[in-house]
């Protein structure tokens, strides 16, 4: 692997995001709007104090910038210079060229001319890495953020293929998830782990079960099964999610702990030949009924990843699809 560090302006770096010569949806990275508005002005704030950036790190392949490291910057930098956001309205002042400037609250193209040139012409550095093997590069995202609070369902990506990454991706972009997710759950990546769970259940058989949501048992079936998933499950993982999609409204309330048990039901009612109408069935006639179903609830009540719980919802959708 080799590397070189340049220094950019903050509006050349706009520039190269806007012709998508710097991308920010690097496999491995967050997606973007991570960051609260403090945090945001924060970034600014800081830019324009001369306080030191931590750099952004990125994979150079024919002349375009892939960010491992670095996304949630340049898009708050982006962001502000094209007006999506104001700074915080309880930003202190700060002395730009020996003038105090009162900038709280206030939008980039509100700025006076001298701040605006001041932050364009602010500097990111960002290293550009070259001749990296996959493993260099996995291995770069792992030590970049070792030490910073990625929750474990974020840094679970290290773990998992490029196919098995792309499938996640897919399912969890599906139109269906978008009803059943918050943006916050999104952003935190609960949809990803949701869908590797309702893998991990239509993987369960009489020889393994992977009936175990904890993390360490979701990270060993990424490491020992995620290859072994065939592409005809996905299809039809996808297509019951495809019939969900049809079947409810603009949002559906699911909780969250049964999610992956319903997805799974919707799988095995298409694999099984049943009709999907009697699975809508069986899904409202669940939410109706849910906060009075005492035999159901006494799985959601505390420790839901562990065997006992999850097998204990597994096995009333399996129930409930085989009288189907």
């Amino acid at each position: 692997m080799d590397y070189t560090c340049r220094v950019k302006t903050l509006q050349a770096l706009t520039k190269a995001m806007e012709k998508n010569t710097i991308l920010l949806s690097h496999k491995l990275q967050r997606p973007e709007g991570q960051w609260n508005r403090k945090q945001k002005t924060d970034l600014i704030d800081s830019l324009l104090r001369k306080y030191p950036i931590n750099p952004t790190y990125s994979i150079k392949e024919n002349g375009i910038l892939s960010v491992i490291d670095g996304v949630q910057r340049l898009s708050c930098v982006r962001d502000f210079l094209l007006d999506k956001f104001a700074l915080s309205k309880d930003m202190e002042s700060v002395i730009i060229n020996g003038e105090e400037k009162m900038l709280a609250g206030l939008k980039f193209s509100k700025l006076d001319e001298d701040t605006k040139d001041t932050i364009l012409n602010s500097e990111l550095q960002i290293y550009e890495l070259t001749e990296c093997t996959e493993k260099d590069i996995r291995e770069m995202f792992r030590r970049q953020n070792a030490g910073k609070p990625l929750s474990n369902k974020q840094l679970r990506v290290v773990y998992q293929s490029d196919k098995f990454i792309e499938i996640i991706n897919t399912l969890s972009n599906h139109p269906f998830m978008s009803k059943l997710m918050t943006k916050a759950q999104q952003k935190s990546g609960t949809d990803k782990d949701l869908i590797i769970q309702t893998l991990m259940l239509i993987e369960t058989n009489q020889e393994h079960e992977f009936n175990s949501f904890r993390t360490k048992d979701i990270d060993a079936f990424i490491l020992e099964h995620s290859e072994d998933i065939a592409s005809e499950k996905i299809k039809l993982l996808e297509n019951a999610m495809d019939k969900f999609d049809e079947a409810f409204g603009e949002s559906v309330k699911i909780p969250v702990t049964s999610i992956p048990m319903i997805l799974y039901s919707g799988y095995r009612i298409l694999k099984d030949n049943k009709p999907f109408e009697k699975m809508i069935g069986l899904v409202n006639e669940f939410l109706g009924n849910y906060d009075s179903n005492e035999e159901y609830k006494k799985y959601v009540q505390s420790g839901t990843s562990s065997v006992e719980n999850v097998r204990g919802r597994f096995d009333y959708w399996r129930n409930l699809i085989k009288s189907a």
